[in-house]
């Protein structure tokens, strides 16, 4: 191992270094160390998952009701149909949405992954040393076994 970081980016960042300064990308290796089981939220919650699909209905809606105006024959003025495009594409992707957070955050879908505690640097055992110097940290000292 040549340096352990906290984040992804920063082990990329310090490959990069390496790589610029010369050695080859086969001998290097990011590895995620120190695996824990977390678990994180499924996704959006109903609330905003419905205003989000009840943003893309009016939306739909709209497009939906411009179209009737330009091509349809109909008793109404234009303006009032693109009002009834608007309002039902909002209702329709409201529901839309509510359904599918309702489905989505239902409680025995669990959403669990491993995540690492930090990020590994490493290398072949022969560039070690030459790797540590490169990035600043200098030669590593050999660790002994307890007898």
């Amino acid at each position: 191992m040549i340096v352990s970081t906290a984040t992804y980016a920063e082990a990329q960042e310090t490959v990069r270094t390496l790589r610029a300064s010369g050695l080859e990308r086969d001998s290097l290796a990011v590895v995620g160390a120190g695996l824990v089981l977390a678990e994180r939220p499924a996704g959006p919650s109903t609330p905003a998952l419905t205003a989000r699909s009840a943003a893309t209905g009016l939306g739909i809606g709209l497009l939906a009701a411009v179209f009737v105006t330009l091509v349809a024959d109909t008793s109404l003025t234009g303006l009032v149909v693109i009002l009834w495009g608007a309002v039902y594409g909002v209702i329709v992707g409201a529901l839309a949405g509510l359904f599918r957070g309702l489905f989505k955050n239902r409680p025995d879908a669990e959403a669990t992954e491993l995540v690492p505690m930090c990020y590994e640097v490493r290398c072949a055992a022969a560039d070690a040393s030459v790797a540590r110097t490169l990035i600043g940290l200098g030669p590593a000292t050999p660790t002994r076994k307890a007898a």
